[in-house]
Parts: structure tokens; C-alpha cells; sequence
């Protein structure tokens, strides 16, 4: 059976090459985007400043149970059609700490409920 990633991630610490530097806005074709930079090496050790957008933000849930998300919130993909929200989980794997995440549309933000739902349980991480 093939692993389906729909919908789904996880975010880690950052590799150690990695520095988060500077963060500001950059105007393209009179869209004001938040960006973030963060300074790297390839992989023959050349280094870069790579530029991210912001694409969406995380709140804090009011968890009644344990299933329930510990982080939800709206978020706009390009190329994705549609209001989109993102539900996500504290997890470790061998006590390193990351985030589970799963993707749904805005209509359906009650639906995702269970960490297993994010096809990134312990047991089934696809590294």
C-alpha cells in the first residue's frame, strides 16, 4: 500500500545550519507578503538566504480532550482553491519534539479530530 500524504505534514527543529536572520514585508505586483529569511548551506556547502512567505497562523486550542488539536488555524496556499484550515499536534519521536499536521477545508475545520488522522502517528513516519 502506497503512503498518501494528502493533506498532511510535520514541521522539526531547524538543521543546525539553519538561522532564522531577518523578517520584514516584500511588495510583489501590489501584494504586501510577510517573509522570513533564513540563512543555509547547500549541499556542497554554499551559502544561501532562503525567503519564505507566511501563509497562514496557528492559535493556541482550549483542549477539552486529548484528540482535540493543540494548535488550529486558517491558512491561504497558492495554487490550493479554497478557504483552508490547518489543525496541529504535539508529538516527539526518540524525545525530539514536533508538530503533526493536518489540512482540511474551511467547511470541514471540526472534522479533523485525532492525531492518527494526520497519517503521521509514531509508527507510521515516513523517514
Amino acid at each position: 500500500m502506497e503512503y498518501d500524504n494528502t493533506n498532511t505534514g510535520a514541521a522539526f527543529k531547524p538543521f543546525e545550519e539553519q538561522k532564522f536572520i531577518l523578517q520584514g514585508k516584500l511588495n510583489m505586483n501590489g501584494n504586501d507578503l510577510r517573509i522570513a529569511l533564513i540563512k543555509t548551506k547547500t549541499r556542497d556547502g554554499r551559502e544561501i538566504i532562503e525567503v519564505y512567505t507566511k501563509s497562514g497562523v496557528l492559535f493556541s486550542n482550549n483542549k477539552t480532550s486529548e484528540n482535540q488539536p493543540d494548535y488550529s488555524g486558517p491558512v491561504e496556499m497558492q495554487h490550493v482553491v479554497g478557504e483552508m484550515r490547518v489543525a496541529a499536534w504535539k508529538k516527539a519521536k526518540d524525545g525530539s519534539p514536533y508538530l503533526s499536521f493536518q489540512a482540511s477545508s474551511d467547511q470541514d475545520k471540526g472534522a479533523a479530530s485525532a492525531p492518527a488522522a494526520s497519517g503521521l502517528d509514531d509508527d507510521n513516519i515516513p523517514f
